[in-house]
């Protein structure tokens, strides 16, 4: 009897030793519902938040970095002349539904991404699925795509040939739009597979549950080492206020879309802390060219001039805003500092409307059919890290507009229809941002630039500004791109292709019991290295 109250003892004081024994689920508050959670037809950050735990890319980003890093692909060789990729791949790896992730997997997403008569490409266009993020990266599909063809020269072995070399190749793939699915789950699910997502990654798909939340729980066979917690869900929590009254209350563990107002409580709370990241997002104003009123430049200069970025970064961004002065975010490497931004001017906005004819100022459009309505300032229904508080941003905007004459209506609808709007060309004047998703100036400048007149950005063509940016992509010394991005600023900046307002490094709040989160300047954040005690 003696003995066993020993051991029993020295279990009781080993127990103590170790400290609280780990929670098994991790609970992140979302900043809305997802679009979807199928990887190659987002482009939105709440969705991918989620895919990105489903899924791996043949590349990842390293740790805090942007530094490109192998992941389901384990080696990479490039022919002299960098139009050649042999790619390595992992073996011994499954996707959750059992099936083998080998060289025909990898070939048969390529072919589903890039050919538009692939079956899963075409019944997914036909849904209003496009595949925006390879037309953007890529060049376009089929033919027009810089990728001449993908092939399966061994079981873990493909071969890459590109028309031409492209400098942020790797970089590309590490995105998360190419990310690798089951291609047995894709054929199964059709254009709803983005409801039953099938990937490789630390976590598998359990439910969704509309408006309310999704469930995730360990991948045990995870090739990177099984995450550290049973099951991460991701909330729904539409409003900011309200997922900070959630983590105080212990209900979540770790939010993002936070009120600048509230960055002070947070850490002032003891049971609380505040991890930030790196800027690397930029909020902007765009306009739509089928509004003929936007097609003169001496309008559009009349919008720069009236906004008073500064007050509005002082006021709404909570100490972490910085004016932008144009696309890239400080921090990349084909930032141009010399440019000059335009000055807030109420006077000059006048004087360039009364240039334009516009003397009494714009309150009411004129489409290129001719049909006129009143013009409306679309502001975004969800807080993205470019613009926390979209709504008070909106309407603060619209209220220098105000001033100088510019008299817009504010609306806002559902964040995925938004996007749906704004994707079809159907937003007149409206806000939205851009948050890099691979480090390199190609993603801020090419994705939005080097397809001339597409509906998604405004039906803005410039093809000398397009014509710079393919060619700086081809180039692999880093000094003689940044030249070309520089040059490629001023010429946005020179037409006012749109408005840039600020940037932001985005304050994430988390529980003390949590550790282990890693931030990352592409949102390339993963759950498995999450603990919680």
């Amino acid at each position: 009897m003696r003995l066993l109250s020993g051991a029993l003892l020295v279990l009781v004081l080993l127990l103590g030793a170790a400290g609280p024994a780990p929670a098994q689920t991790f609970v992140f508050g979302g900043q809305g519902e997802p679009v979807q959670l199928d990887p190659a037809v987002i482009t939105d950050g709440i969705s991918a938040k989620i895919t990105r735990q489903v899924y791996d890319q043949l590349f990842q980003f390293k740790g805090a970095t942007t530094e490109v890093e192998p992941a389901l692909a384990e080696k990479a060789e490039v022919s002299a002349d960098g139009k050649v990729w042999t790619l390595q791949l992992r073996r011994n790896v499954k996707f959750h539904d059992g099936e083998p992730f080998d060289a025909r997997a990898v070939v048969w997403n390529f072919e589903r991404w890039m050919k538009t008569g692939h079956p899963q490409h075409a019944n997914q266009l036909k849904a209003g699925q496009t595949f925006e993020y390879f037309e953007g990266q890529f060049e376009g599909f089929d033919d027009r795509s810089i990728i001449d063809k993908v092939e399966a020269v061994g079981s873990h072995t493909i071969r890459i040939t590109l028309k031409r070399p492209q400098a942020p190749f790797l970089q590309n793939l590490a995105m998360f739009p190419f990310a690798i699915a089951s291609p047995k789950a894709v054929e199964k699910w059709g254009t709803d597979f983005g409801k039953h997502p099938v990937g490789t990654g630390a976590f598998k798909f359990v439910a969704w549950k509309p408006n309310q939340e999704v469930v995730l729980e360990a991948n045990p066979d995870y090739w990177g080492g099984r995450p550290k917690v049973q099951r991460a869900v991701v909330r729904n929590i539409k409003d900011n206020s309200q997922r900070v009254v959630a983590l105080k209350a212990g209900e979540v563990h770790a939010i993002e879309g936070i009120n600048p107002d509230d960055v002070k409580g947070i850490e002032a709370d003891p049971n609380l802390y505040i991890l930030r990241r790196p800027t690397n997002t930029t909020g902007y104003v765009a306009f739509n060219y089928k509004v003929k009123e936007f097609q003169d430049k001496r309008v559009r200069q009349a919008i720069a001039h009236a906004i008073n970025k500064k007050a509005i970064v002082d006021a709404l961004y909570g100490g972490s805003g910085l004016v932008a002065t144009q696309f890239q975010p400080p921090p990349l490497w084909g930032y141009n500092k010399e440019l000059k931004d335009f000055e807030y001017s109420p006077e000059k906005a006048r004087e360039l409307l009364r240039q334009a004819g516009l003397p009494g100022g714009l309150s009411e459009i004129t489409w290129e059919d001719g049909k006129r309505e009143p013009l409306v300032f679309w502001y975004m229904s969800r807080s993205r890290p470019y613009f926390p508080n979209p709504k008070e941003i909106g309407e603060a905007i619209a209220a220098d507009l105000a001033k100088v004459g510019i008299k817009a209506r504010l609306q806002t609808v559902e964040w995925a229809v938004y996007l749906d709007k704004r994707k079809n060309g159907q937003l007149p004047l409206y806000m939205l941002g851009w948050t890099g998703d691979n480090g390199d100036p190609d993603n801020f400048l090419c994705y939005f630039f080097c397809n001339p007149g597409v509906s998604r950005e405004g039906f803005y063509a410039s093809k000398p500004l397009a014509d710079l940016l393919l060619r700086a992509a081809t180039l692999t010394n880093q000094a003689e791109r940044a030249k070309l991005y520089r040059q490629a600023e001023e010429m946005i900046h020179a037409d006012v292709a749109r408005i840039f307002i600020a940037n932001n490094e985005p304050p994430l709040a988390f529980s003390k019991k949590v550790k282990g989160y890693v931030t990352n300047p592409v949102d390339d954040e993963r759950f498995h290295t999450v603990e919680v005690q």
